[in-house]
């Protein structure tokens, strides 16, 4: 049976928490008023803090069609958190590694045309957390596009990203 590797493996530890955003530093996570993730900056990219439990799977991250979208999307990586602290980020650039590894070693040795479940599968593995530019609250989305409008889940006003404000 194969082991199944939690995305923790893949994370590095060298990012910084702040309540505002600081484009000069690495990776930086933004957190809310109670010290949860609400954004994530990388080399002046600013997304979403897509959060994911530490010992989640490797291959739920590959098979969850919500975290793919915004990797594509430009999310500069994964908050990854352990009984509700941060602990780590995972790159994009090391989700996508992961992927280019998985489908090369399918290839040599792996499960047949038909006997794999494609990537991008509907596997429910975290949130999306969003700061509202507006008010300052943080919204969790199950998906989140730039392109889509939203209504504020803490006021009766337009979402607007931390990023856009």
């Amino acid at each position: 049976m194969e082991r199944r590797r939690p995305i923790s493996e893949l994370m590095t530890g060298d990012f910084t928490v702040a309540e505002t955003r600081d484009p000069e530093t690495g990776i930086t996570v933004l957190v809310d008023d109670d010290g949860a993730p609400a954004g994530l900056v990388r080399a002046g990219q600013a997304g979403p803090a897509h959060v994911v439990e530490a010992d989640t799977p490797v291959t739920d991250v590959l098979d969850s069609a919500d975290l793919l979208h915004a990797l594509v999307s430009g999310t500069p990586g994964l908050v990854i958190v352990r009984e509700g602290g941060i602990v780590g980020v995972v790159t994009a650039e090391a989700i996508k590694a992961e992927i280019v590894d998985a489908a090369s070693s399918g290839l040599v040795s792996g499960p047949q045309l038909g006997d794999a479940q494609p990537y991008g599968r509907r596997t429910e593995v975290g949130s999306s957390r969003i700061r509202c530019a507006e008010c300052g609250k943080t919204n969790t989305f199950r998906r989140f596009s730039q392109a889509g409008r939203y209504k504020c889940q803490y006021g009766d006003h337009d979402f607007v990203p931390y990023w856009n404000g």
